[in-house]
């Protein structure tokens, strides 16, 4: 009996003995499986553009990274309800196979024009902000990376703009007559009031904002023939009188009336919609309107969509910075006094600290300034331009001859005298190549 009791115990230190062990391998192999499974996936970089698609309905556009699985990413929306950003990723279609490829865009089915858009990619357990769109009527991108957007200042953030845009008029008015051509291939035009136009003139240039009303009761077309992009109106759009071309794609916050005129491209409408006699479509033309169609019947307005969501525009807000302090122009070596209507020569750099600056006859790579008052410039020759770059940040600038070429940041405006003249857009990096020799 002894013998039997000294074996069961032997039995139950060998039990405990295989149990741990046992334990010890279960917790080796374990930690062996998960050690050696797949790492987590790293995050993925993506850039997402906002825009409206063929339908006119607000999309995002993968435009190039890594491809986005469904459920790997979020989409948070800000509208202008004041709610601020909430998860509308079901509010998206789902991309073709399951997965956002670049290249391919999902189209947003809510009822209300996103005004922000925030994307963020899901990577083990966490959440990670991939990009954020600012919407302006065609969208943007930027790096989300507080240090990327730390603010630059009000000079800088002008300066930026004017060369990053191609800006060729920045001012409360452009006033032009009879024939004369404004052309800037590629350039962009910011208009604080609105634009008035008569005769047949054109104002050809790629990007045209104006923060007011547009009326043309003449032949004058809108927008560049090489380089359409878009024409954005605060206001309403009315086009009246001869046949006229309207290049790129519009964006018009109040009503749009036209008659007479031929759309190349798209027009969004954030009211209503009046076409009259003449009106024509390009291939490809549409308009997408919010409001009512006021067309006359018998009018065909087969090319117009009804009841699409308006995208808007934000106009740029750039204040005009002032002139640097009197004595930078003094050691720039500028002319700093001007007697009256005294030729130009090539090269010339005037600064007048008070009153305007008269000036005569033509010349290239010139920088005229006047701190407080305004810039005329008068030239008899017209197949020798005046070139370079004219600046009156509380003034106007006035010109009166056959052919200018530069950029005109005028806070009054920009006034051309004689019909026939040619305006054309050159960058201000032509002429100042040393960002730190820039006169504002």
């Amino acid at each position: 009996m002894g013998q039997y009791r000294g074996e069961e115990g032997v039995s139950e230190v060998i039990a405990a003995v295989l149990l741990v062990g046992i334990t010890v391998l279960a917790v080796t192999i374990m930690t062996a499986i998960l050690l050696s499974g797949p790492q987590p996936d790293e995050v993925p970089h993506a850039a997402i553009v906002a825009g409206i698609n063929e339908t006119g309905s607000f999309a995002l556009t993968h435009e190039g990274g890594d491809p986005m699985r469904e459920g790997e990413y979020r989409i948070y929306i800000d509208t202008k309800t004041g709610s601020g950003l909430e998860n509308r990723t079901g509010d998206f279609t789902k991309p073709a196979g399951g997965v956002w490829l670049v290249g391919e865009n999902i189209t947003y089915r809510g009822a209300e024009m996103p005004e922000r858009v925030v994307v963020t990619a899901i990577s083990g357990g966490s959440e990670t902000i991939l990009t954020e769109v600012a919407f302006r009527g065609g969208g943007r991108v930027f790096d989300p990376d507080p240090e990327v957007l730390e603010e630059p200042g009000e000079e800088e953030e002008f300066i930026n703009y004017v060369i990053d845009e191609n800006v060729f008029v920045y001012g409360t008015i452009l006033d032009i007559i009879g024939s004369t051509r404004v052309i800037g291939d590629g350039a962009t035009v910011v208009i604080n009031e609105g634009l008035s136009l008569e005769g047949s003139g054109d104002v050809a240039v790629s990007n045209i904002y104006v923060n007011g009303s547009v009326t043309s009761g003449g032949s004058s077309s809108l927008g560049s023939p090489d380089t359409p992009r878009k024409i954005c109106i605060n206001g309403d759009l009315t086009l009246t009188g001869g046949d006229r071309s309207i290049y790129g794609d519009i964006y018009v916050n109040g009503n749009f009336n036209f008659k007479g005129a031929t759309i190349r491209g798209k027009v969004y409408v954030g009211g209503d919609l009046t076409l009259g006699w003449g009106a024509k479509f390009a291939d490809g033309a549409h308009i997408y309107y919010t409001g009512a169609n006021k067309t006359p019947s018998g009018i065909n307005c087969d090319s117009c969509t009804p009841n699409a969501v308006y995208p808007g525009f934000a106009m740029p807000a750039l204040e005009i910075p002032l002139t640097k302090p009197d004595d930078w122009y003094d050691r720039g070596n500028y002319t700093m006094e001007w007697p009256l209507s005294k030729a130009l020569s090539n090269n010339e750099k005037i600064f007048v600290s008070e009153g305007s600056i008269s000036t005569s006859g033509s010349a290239t790579n010139v920088i005229i300034i006047a701190r407080d008052g305004n810039i005329t410039i008068s030239s008899n020759e017209w197949s020798v331009p005046v070139t370079g770059v004219f600046f009156a940040p509380k003034g106007k600038v006035t010109f009166n001859g056959g052919f200018l070429k530069g950029v005109v940041i005028a806070r009054d405006g920009f006034f051309v005298e004689n019909g026939g003249t040619t305006v054309t857009f050159e960058n201000i990096d032509q002429y100042i190549s040393n960002p730190e020799d820039y006169p504002f």
